[in-house]
């Protein structure tokens, strides 16, 4: 049997990435959250990934930095720092797409000429494209316009799109058009030249000069001039015997050259990573694990992953809804409720306990997912907005009676603990009788359209509709200041990507018009209306959209 090669784990790796991208969606979709995201942001098991150049713009353009944006732009420099740009050659998928696209064009056409001599570098042609982006989203954009040039994150959003609300995205069609782009050219064309993705990853790299790379002993090659092994493996064009005087920077430490050299006097090898100008610290000249233990370490974790997965979805399908017994009253039941600062323009409290909440952040139309309960026999009562998340209520103590202008207590809960806010006093400006109900015509599930104010006066809408038990198929959103119709799911809840920007330095007009039609897996269809007229000020805080 022949053994596997350095290229054989590789390219398994590769494979495993490109169909971990597509099979997440497909988990989020059953509600499992443990894992999420695409190339620009990700999550696995609560530890943050961010692609550095997107939390870049981000942070120049708002002067603003999480803490979480900062541990996730961590991680893949210091990955690039010991390991260089490993991301291009071993998890990229577009990577792999282009790598397979060339190994094709050898086998069809072997004898064909190819564009750009290979010694031409590329690194300048990315600094350009990088300088121009970066300069044309901080004066005209409020969009990070370099995001829109990474291919594995549109790669990763087109199955989002498609397996989290059967959408198809255009975009494959752009990948494409590359690939094919590159087969007719002969050269990794992107990789080389254009990908704006990998210039902080290889300027980090650039500055430790002891990480992972090839490096060349020329006596031990045996290759007669003009028939070298490792120009022909190498998928970028480069020649791997001169990398250290010249393109050096183009090298994605893929190893190819090194395999084919491995069979002609192996002069090509890596160098072991070290920690620079550490003298008191030992140098780690054995840093990397031998190929073959870390294979079998990431079947394991692969392993351990899809039985936790497993594990997950089979609770969650054999969880059973428990329903706490409603204490209805004469004072409270089939009346209206309302008062200055509530989330609702008003609440029905229905006699079976069912809470409906009418305007404000829901739609005018209704959403009937909470319940209501009596406390005592003077009108007091506790309200639940969400009966999948019972724990998070107020609570409502008359101080006298119950009664329009009457006086109450509300004091807000939050697994079972008083919030910071403390209780306050309020007045009721509606108590009366209830008329007509909305609960024929209101959602079952918590939609609402929050209007943000932040820094530099940027009204923000916030659409989302909950649905912890997946449900929802597709969502379909249009109003006032919607241009993009399709909500994409975030596994816990649908919200519209990229943020619906209202207006920029001008109040908008008010209220605000949306709605959202919402299509069910079993078929049928609920509609929501909204007419927003609260703004929230958070004004302290700058937009920061995750799915950027």
């Amino acid at each position: 049997m022949k053994k596997p090669t350095l290229r054989t784990y590789r390219r398994a790796f590769q494979i495993f990435i490109a169909i971990a991208f597509i099979v997440i969606p497909m988990l989020n979709r059953s509600r499992y959250s443990y894992v999420y995201g695409n190339f620009l942001s990700f999550h696995m098991f609560g530890i943050p990934f961010n692609d550095p150049l997107a939390i870049l713009q981000l942070s120049v353009k708002n002067l603003y930095l999480t803490l979480n944006n900062i541990i996730g732009t961590l991680l893949p420099l210091i990955l690039a720092w010991f390991l260089g740009t490993v991301f291009c050659s071993w998890l990229c998928p577009f990577g792999l797409f282009s790598e397979l696209t060339q190994n094709l064009r050898k086998k069809l056409m072997p004898a064909r000429q190819k564009f750009l001599p290979a010694n031409h570098k590329g690194f300048p042609f990315k600094i350009t494209v990088f300088t121009l982006g970066f300069c044309g989203f901080f004066i005209f954009s409020t969009t990070p316009v370099l995001n829109q040039l990474s291919l594995p994150a549109w790669y990763a959003r087109f199955f989002q799109y498609y397996f989290g609300q059967d959408f198809i995205s255009l975009c494959f069609l752009f990948l494409l058009g590359i690939l094919l782009i590159e087969f007719v050219a002969g050269r990794r064309l992107w990789c080389r030249y254009i990908c704006p993705q990998s210039i902080l990853i290889i300027l980090t790299k650039s500055l430790n000069r002891n990480r992972l790379k090839v490096d060349f002993i020329k006596e031990n090659c045996i290759c007669k001039p003009g028939y070298d092994r490792c120009e022909s493996a190498c998928s970028l064009s480069l020649q791997p015997k001169f990398l250290k005087n010249q393109l050096e920077l183009e090298c994605s430490n893929c190893g190819d050259c090194i395999v084919a050299c491995n069979r002609m006097g192996k002069a090509l090898f890596f160098t072991s990573p070290r920690i620079a100008r550490l003298p008191s610290l030992p140098q780690i000249n054995h840093f990397l694990p031998r190929p073959k233990t870390l294979f079998i370490t990431l079947l394991l974790l692969i392993a351990i992953s899809f039985a936790g997965m497993s594990i997950f979805i089979i609770v969650s399908n054999h969880q059973t809804d428990t329903v706490d017994t409603k204490k209805s009253s004469p004072l409270l039941a089939n009346k209206l409720l309302s008062w200055k600062g509530a989330r609702a323009e008003y609440y029905e409290l229905l006699q079976d306990g069912t809470l409906i909440c009418v305007g404000g952040e829901w739609p005018t139309n209704g959403y009937k997912g909470g319940n209501w309960e009596a406390i005592g026999t003077d009108g007091s009562l506790k309200i639940v907005f969400d009966s999948v998340v019972p724990t998070s209520y107020i609570q409502i103590m008359v101080k006298d009676k119950i009664d329009r202008n009457g006086e109450f207590y509300l004091s807000r809960f939050k697994k079972n603990n008083t919030s910071e806010a403390k209780t306050q006093l309020l007045t009721f400006n509606r108590y009366e009788s209830l008329s007509r109900s909305h609960e024929s015509a209101a959602t079952h599930l918590n939609a609402t359209a929050i209007l943000n104010r932040y820094a530099d006066e940027v009204f923000v809408l916030d659409l989302r509709v909950q649905d912890p038990k997946g449900v929802i198929k597709k969502i379909l959103s249009e109003g006032d200041a919607i241009t993009n119709e399709v909500m994409l799911t975030n596994v816990k809840y649908w919200m519209n990507t990229p943020e619906i920007i209202v207006s920029e330095g001008t109040l908008p007009s008010l209220p605000l018009n949306s709605s959202i039609r919402i299509l069910f897996h079993d078929g049928h269809e609920e509609s929501a209306l909204f007419a927003t007229r609260h703004i929230v000020d958070r004004s302290d805080e700058e937009l920061d959209d995750p799915w950027f």
